[in-house]
């Protein structure tokens, strides 16, 4: 069986993903061949992705996991652990800053984590996406690309909270791809994956048979009151909350597309199979459903969703790489993982 395992963005909120992973590659030993990553998803994945799929594959992605976990917990101390402080603040912004913070310390970390020949020798296949500033497209990238480092980092490239990244080969100006696409699911369907589970990193709780509306955390009239405690709301304020409003309607909507794509062929299925049990229903209706299956060039595929169900903290902070967060994440993760029932999907 071909596995797919795809990880969506959040920043710090990546941890709920290493305990999500602890509980599905070392309690439950799944194995995955194909890997797809955003943004933090595509810093986890390239880790993951290192493990060798040659031999015994499984174990192999086990021991990835382990060390992944203990990098969060041991080598990330805090923000500065990720990223660091630029002077002026906003005020930087307005006299030409490309962004607030540096990811210096993130680069360091890739460099003494990710190899390269290790990436382009396991085996599997995996990618991580961007987002083009000069084409507005979204791209993927294979760790065959001489500067692949290069679009990892760009891939975590939060816009403006982050740097964007000049791009050498080809030339360009890359940022976070989830801009565009916070979950890669129709890359995971393009591998032919038997099989795909994703990895999301915002608060989501399933009721009844249908998703959630949304996965934004709700705030009170008060925090957007210029009056209130004599604060003033910004433009950094609203920017920062229309980014989230926008990204989570952006995930959502690639779920429900791809679980309504599998509805459909499981209709057309159930039609066909009728039409081979009975002589009475037409068959050009069952011609025709059989030529809709094939030109919808679509396959159907079991798609298993894993959501946290709490909070990242207090303000559910994306950028906040607080030691006694990510531990309960990372434990959180673990607890949702190992219960199905808790799952977003199915």
């Amino acid at each position: 069986m071909k596995r797919a395992l795809v990880l969506g963005g959040g920043g710090a909120r990546g941890a709920y993903q290493v305990g999500m992973l602890r509980s599905l590659v070392i309690d439950q030993k799944l194995d995955f061949q194909i890997i797809r990553g955003i943004s933090v998803g595509a810093l986890n994945a390239s880790f993951l992705a290192q493990a060798p799929a040659q031999g015994n594959s499984p174990a192999e992605l086990e021991k990835k996991v382990v060390e992944l976990e203990t990098l969060w917990l041991k080598e990330i101390q805090g923000n500065h652990s990720v990223y660091g402080e630029r002077p002026g603040g906003l005020l930087g912004l307005a006299v030409g800053a490309d962004s607030l913070y540096s990811l210096e310390p993130l680069k360091r970390l890739l460099q003494k984590h990710l190899s390269l020949a290790a990436l382009r020798g396991s085996g599997r296949d995996f990618k991580v996406g961007t987002v083009s500033l000069v084409r507005g497209t979204y791209d993927e990238w294979e760790p065959t690309n001489a500067k692949f480092l290069e679009k990892v980092l760009a891939s975590a490239s939060i816009p403006v909270v982050f740097p964007f990244v000049r791009s050498s080969s080809p030339k360009d100006v890359l940022v976070d791809g989830g801009v565009r696409n916070i979950t890669p699911l129709s890359s995971a369907f393009a591998a032919q994956a038997d099989e795909v589970y994703v990895l999301l990193t915002s608060r989501l709780v399933r009721t009844g048979s249908r998703l959630p509306d949304s996965g934004v955390q709700e705030q009170t009239y008060q925090q957007w009151d210029d009056n209130w405690l004599g604060t003033k709301v910004s433009g950094f304020d609203v920017l920062k909350r229309t980014v989230d409003i926008l990204s989570d309607e952006v995930y959502l909507d690639d779920i429900r597309g791809a679980l309504d794509w599998n509805q459909v062929l499981r209709g057309i299925e159930g039609v066909l199979q009728a039409s081979a049990a009975s002589s009475r229903l037409a068959p050009r209706l069952a011609q025709a459903v059989d030529k809709l299956r094939k030109s919808t060039e679509k396959r159907l595929v079991p798609v298993h969703v894993l959501a946290p169900q709490e909070w990242y903290g207090q303000n559910n902070s994306a950028t906040e790489f607080s030691p006694s967060l990510i531990a309960a994440a990372i434990q959180h993760g673990r607890q949702i993982g190992a219960d199905p029932t808790k799952w977003l999907w199915p």
